[in-house]
């Protein structure tokens, strides 16, 4: 077996057939792409939700948000539906918000109004939010130095397949050729293809 140092990390290519979906990612740790896959399948299935005060995510137990912490305070969003589900107390800390930054000057008005631009944004997003079709499956990683700049360049040659709308990030509207061809031509273009390894198998 071989053994890598710690200046490789792994850029992985997941898909979704029904979903017809890749998502191209990366892990530091080499070992850990089995538990990525993991966690893609559990926010993709709704497992894992968002919290419509905070947006954190959370693994959900029945049908609501758990309670948790935010910054040491209980946040309200606890013993509420999620945002996948429902958006209504996510509009009504929304208005909350918008009358707070009135009264507001400085760094704090500025720190409220990011607040506000952030939660506009993700209302928007799961207004009309229904459950994706389908599981990620692994298909392919590459084991090389500078994962993340590999990462960072395969996102720009596939800027205009991002699916804006998917729930969670680096999700392409791409075959997994494509993927491959992408992180495969990043490879190229930094010296890296023929020091890295491809996988198939995790």
């Amino acid at each position: 077996m071989i053994k890598y140092s710690y200046h490789h990390g792994a850029v992985y290519i997941f898909e979704s057939p029904k979903a017809q979906r890749v998502k191209i990612g990366l892990t530091t740790n080499i070992h850990d792409i089995a538990s990525r896959l993991n966690d893609v399948n559990d926010m993709w299935l709704e497992r894992k939700v968002k919290c419509q005060i905070c947006g954190t995510r959370i693994v959900r137990f029945g049908f609501f948000i758990p309670p948790h912490v935010v910054s040491g305070r209980e946040c309200p969003g606890g013993n509420a539906l999620p945002l996948e589900q429902d958006v209504s107390l996510a509009e009504s800390h929304l208005q909350q918000l918008k009358k707070l930054v009135q009264g507001m000057s400085g760094t704090q008005k500025g720190l409220v109004t990011r607040k506000i631009n952030t939660l506009e944004k993700r209302i928007e997003l799961y207004r009309n939010h229904q459950q994706k079709e389908g599981r990620w499956l692994f298909s392919t990683a590459y084991i090389t130095k500078q994962a993340e700049q590999v990462e960072s360049l395969s996102h720009e040659i596939l800027a205009k397949q991002l699916d804006k709308e998917a729930p969670i990030g680096e999700i392409f509207c791409c075959s997994v050729a494509e993927a491959a061809e992408a992180v495969e031509t990043a490879l190229r273009n930094l010296g890296l293809l023929h020091s890295a390894r491809k996988e198939n198998e995790m």
